[in-house]
């Protein structure tokens, strides 16, 4: 049974989800506000978030921000501006995910069942935990990215991205299939999705973002992490 904290929110509306998402065999734990959810994040320890926008007593994606720097938790925002600058937005402030209500319960349920999916894909993604690409290392088990030897901080879907792209080094990753391992399937036409964090990973792990020589571009087909990088310079 995935934990889910919900914050935020109706109570009539919310309950109902809750009901619906209880019966799917999730735990749902309400917080109704931006603090009650700060403070009881430690000992919920939630598997998944929900924030669901506005909040009565704090700025929604200020509060996305700060959950982000505590958690490695995915972040689902649920607003009824479905407008591609408020999806970028919430993305922008941490969020994993972005659902414009209403969202029907079974749809929710979904989506919560394919985050709780892809959270143990990582651990599979290598044997032993461990992958080596020049002078990027990535320890998978413990979501680590070094650049000859410095630390570069990840969000959990640049991580997740980058770990797409290693398991398939110099090859042509598709735009689809990015999508589906990083998002998921229900997201495969979302492509303003993905080339906003790639344009992200190209600013944290590129020399020159500018002049990308790791993570490459294949035009309408996808994208490649180079195995040498220096065979481009």
């Amino acid at each position: 049974m995935a934990r889910v904290l919900w914050v935020g929110g109706r109570f009539g509306t919310a309950d109902i989800m809750t009901s619906a998402l209880t019966i799917e065999a999730f735990e749902v734990i309400r917080a109704q506000g931006a603090q009650g959810a700060l403070t009881s994040l430690p000992d919920i320890q939630p598997e998944i978030i929900l924030l669901e926008m506005p909040l009565a007593d704090f700025d929604g994606l200020e509060l996305c921000r700060r959950l982000r720097t505590v958690t490695d938790a995915p972040i689902i925002v649920l607003d009824s501006d479905a407008h591609e600058a408020a999806i970028v937005r919430a993305l922008e402030s941490g969020a994993d995910e972005y659902l414009a209500k209403p969202v029907r319960p079974r749809e929710l349920a979904a989506r919560l069942r394919a985050l709780s999916r892809r959270a143990g894909f990582l651990r599979d993604a290598a044997t032993d935990g461990h992958l080596v690409l020049g002078e990027l290392e990535v320890d998978l088990d413990q979501r680590r990215v070094r650049k000859r030897g410095q630390t570069i901080d990840l969000s959990p879907i640049e991580f997740r991205l980058l770990a797409c792209l290693l398991r398939e080094r110099g090859r042509v990753v598709s735009h689809r299939k990015l999508m589906a391992q990083v998002w998921g399937p229900e997201y495969v036409d979302c492509r303003h999705y993905l080339r906003l964090y790639i344009r992200y990973l190209r600013s944290k792990l590129e020399d020159d973002p500018s002049d990308p020589k790791m993570i490459l571009s294949e035009w309408g087909v996808g994208y490649r992490l180079e195995p040498d990088p220096l065979q481009g310079r």
